[in-house]
């Protein structure tokens, strides 16, 4: 990923978020393979085991994808504040030529 900062406090936020946006995301691939996994094995048995089972799994899942919803809004809050600080160098730039 991209880091489109140059201060190292911001640096340091950018990659801790980052890294835990890349980590949600294998976990959330992990997750799906076992909830099409489970998926298959509800599709032929039909137990209240199997049902409950896949519950489960989904209930993991949907926990997996709000953290990782709440992870993306802070990094896009993290962008528009340097958009934000870039806008405003350039137009003290623009004003002085």
């Amino acid at each position: 990923m991209i880091n489109w900062s140059n201060k190292n406090s911001s640096n340091f936020k950018n990659t801790d978020l980052v890294n835990s946006i890349n980590e949600q995301k294998l976990e959330q691939k992990k997750i799906i393979s076992l909830f099409e996994e489970k998926m298959r094995v509800f599709a032929t048995e039909r137990s209240l085991e199997s049902s409950l089972e896949v519950l489960n799994v989904s209930i993991q899942l949907t926990n997996i994808r709000g953290n990782l919803n709440r992870s993306f809004e802070q990094y896009v809050r993290l962008l528009e504040e340097e958009i934000l600080k870039l806008n405003r160098i350039i137009e003290k730039k623009n004003q002085k030529n």
